[in-house]
């Protein structure tokens, strides 16, 4: 862990992470593997019947942030903004995945 926090920061803007036949930026890869991590940790927390572990400030708002987009994406913003915004406007789930 030491390591990446000493590494990663100096690994050059714009750095492609090869994934299987294509890559990503390194930004954008791990700002996927933190999502995978947190929904993966939230659904071994509700299987064991534990709490969810809490998270940094600033991991929650990457998280947040990138799910919004997902379900913008998907289910376009207006959608979304009448789910988080006024709940009886809501025309069902506007969930990421």
């Amino acid at each position: 862990m030491e390591e990446l926090r000493r590494i990663v920061p100096t690994l050059p803007a714009g750095r492609v992470v090869a994934v299987g036949d294509w890559g990503l930026a390194l930004d954008d890869y791990l700002v996927t593997r933190l999502l995978e991590l947190v929904v993966h940790m939230d659904d071994l927390a509700v299987s064991l019947g534990t709490p969810t572990p809490g998270l940094p400030a600033a991991a929650t708002d990457t998280k947040i942030t990138l799910l919004a987009r997902i379900a913008a994406w998907r289910h376009g913003p207006l959608a979304v903004t009448r789910a988080l915004a006024r709940a009886e406007r809501a025309h069902g789930s506007v969930a990421a995945f």
